[in-house]
């Protein structure tokens, strides 16, 4: 069977979520474990350039939520951005991009559970490997239930996560501000040996006088930060499930828009502001993740009551992206499901119009990860276990980007071709005076998971440079996240559900029926050709 058919109200997903809560769930997939240590990572192997990573990734992140947003307002789909790549990209591309999308979450859901479980065990002090699997399996358990839930239930619980890391991160950027003009803060610990005195910090620890401007900002070099990218957009990614959010918004047409560009501003206020008070007021080279870097820089300031809230909050941001995530997964399935790329079953909803089979199916792969994840820190590999994921998250979740900017190009394209002017036709449009912020977001992207596999090499070229100067490295081969090998997996990712797909369709397997809701149309009846009108 072929084409187009609509379905009944009852196979329509619940319009449960209200405008504000779009933009907190946006904020609660960005805004995970991954932040709060993971930015401690990246200062510590990039240096103070880190600020500039970010702020780059921020124009990349606008690029895609114009892009997403003029998508969503002018052909509002319930499929996510899987609906929009098979229909500009084709089903071949759509199905590499949704399943690969789908792997992404469900390998980094589990590890955000087993971050929950880690932040427990620092705050109660019950490091037993029994609890630590009990509190792991508690969080997963949890996740699943919220969603099994209606939509309404799930936007009501990570709507208050969300604003809960807002909260704490505002509270960082008032102490960090604080340190640096002198209101607050002695140094203590490991600072006292930087010579770092009380008062203004001036233009921070970690600006010499007697070093180049350059060296000062770029102390490891341009080309580390340009193999860490993909790690920083990991840190960023899940901005696209406000998308899948906004197709179950009681007011889609208003709500997007204004969603997609308060998380623009949002983010750039909540991870730039945030970043250069760290590089203002602590050494680089302190920084690490295994704690947050902003309760580091509380305790070596002395101000040891927000260090225990900064490490609380590492449960708090883990949870609720894993909530957020597992929220878009299923979405991402649903809409497989819906375009005929993944098994009809999947797209069944139930009473309350959840998408009750696709959580299920999800649920259970990601069990299989928790269990091996588990597996992997009992016998000492989780940490190689968590980078892995975290760059495999990148490469994956950075081609959803990809694919999203492409299909808004595609759909520009076949406007024109219909007759249509886009500057006039389109509503949320991406205006001209911008309209290269798209172009520069999808090529960047796409240079940095070509680099991703090179950062291996880069890696020991510093290191060797670095041994030339008889200086030690706190750089290691494996600290960028990358190399050949997890360049590989996750292409793979990508690759094999494409090749199934081809070979199934060949064989005349797939029955190509897109599922349309509510009042959707498709391009051709939204934007029909004028000559033969």
């Amino acid at each position: 069977m072929e084409g187009n058919q609509h379905a009944s109200q009852d196979q329509d997903l619940k319009r449960g979520i209200a405008e504000w809560q779009v933009a907190f769930i946006g904020l609660g997939g960005v805004i995970g474990s991954c932040y709060f240590l993971g930015v401690g990572w990246d200062i510590e192997v990039m240096g103070p350039g880190v600020f500039w990573a970010f702020l780059l990734v921020g124009v990349i992140v606008f690029g895609l939520m114009i892009s997403y947003a003029e998508l969503l307002v002018n052909l509002p789909r319930s499929g996510s951005f899987i609906a929009y790549t098979n229909e500009f990209l084709g089903p071949t591309v759509s199905t590499g991009f949704g399943w690969a999308f789908w792997f992404n979450w469900v390998c980094y859901v589990p590890s955000e559970a087993i971050a929950v479980s880690a932040a427990l065990q620092a705050i109660t002090g019950i490091t037993s490997t029994v609890a630590y699997i009990a509190f792991a399996v508690g969080t997963m358990m949890a996740l699943t239930l919220i969603n099994c839930f209606a939509v309404d239930i799930f936007a009501k619980i990570e709507s208050g996560l969300a604003i809960t890391k807002v909260i704490i991160i505002i509270v960082f950027i008032l102490l960090g501000l604080g340190i640096w003009v002198g209101f607050w803060g002695s140094p203590t610990g490991e600072l006292t040996a930087y010579n770092i005195t009380e008062g203004f910090k001036g233009v921070g620890v970690n600006f010499k006088p007697d070093v180049s401007l350059f060296d000062n900002w770029f102390p490891h070099g341009i080309l580390i930060i340009s193999v860490m990218m993909v790690v920083v957009l990991v840190t960023m990614q899940g901005t696209e499930i406000v998308g899948l959010a906004a197709a179950e918004s009681k007011n889609p047409e208003v709500a997007v828009p204004k969603a997609c560009r308060s998380v623009v501003y949002r983010i750039v206020a909540l991870y730039l502001a945030p970043i250069l008070l760290v590089i203002l007021v602590y050494p680089t080279a302190l920084a690490d993740d295994a704690t947050p870097v902003f309760a580091e820089v509380a305790r070596d300031y002395g101000l040891t009551p927000f260090f225990y809230i900064f490490c609380a909050v590492v449960m708090v941001a883990a949870f609720s992206c894993g909530n957020t995530g597992f929220y878009g997964t299923v979405r991402a399935m649903y809409g497989l499901s819906t375009e005929g790329l993944a098994p009809k079953f999947l797209s069944k909803l139930s009473k309350n119009q959840a998408p009750r089979n696709a959580v299920f199916f999800t649920m259970a792969f990601m069990w299989v990860v928790l269990i091996t994840g588990l597996i992997a820190n009992v016998t000492g590999a989780l940490n190689d276990l968590y980078g892995s994921l975290l760059s495999m998250s990148g490469f994956t979740g950075t081609l959803a980007w990809v694919g999203i900017i492409a299909s808004q190009k595609r759909m520009r394209v076949r406007l024109k071709k219909n007759g249509y002017d886009p500057e006039k036709c389109l509503k949320a449009r991406v205006k001209k005076g911008i309209a290269w912020v798209p172009w520069f977001a999808m090529i960047a992207q796409i240079i940095c998971l070509i680099l991703l596999a090179f950062s291996n090499v880069v890696e020991r070229s510093y290191i060797a440079k670095m041994e030339a100067q008889g200086l030690e490295s706190d750089v290691a081969v494996g600290d960028c996240g990358g190399g050949p090998v997890i360049f590989a997996v996750a292409t793979s990712a990508v690759v094999i559900p494409m090749i199934v797909y081809w070979i199934m369709n060949k064989m005349g397997k797939v029955g190509h029926v897109v599922t349309l809701h509510g009042d959707e149309k498709t391009f051709e009846e939204t934007f029909p050709p004028i000559n033969k009108q």
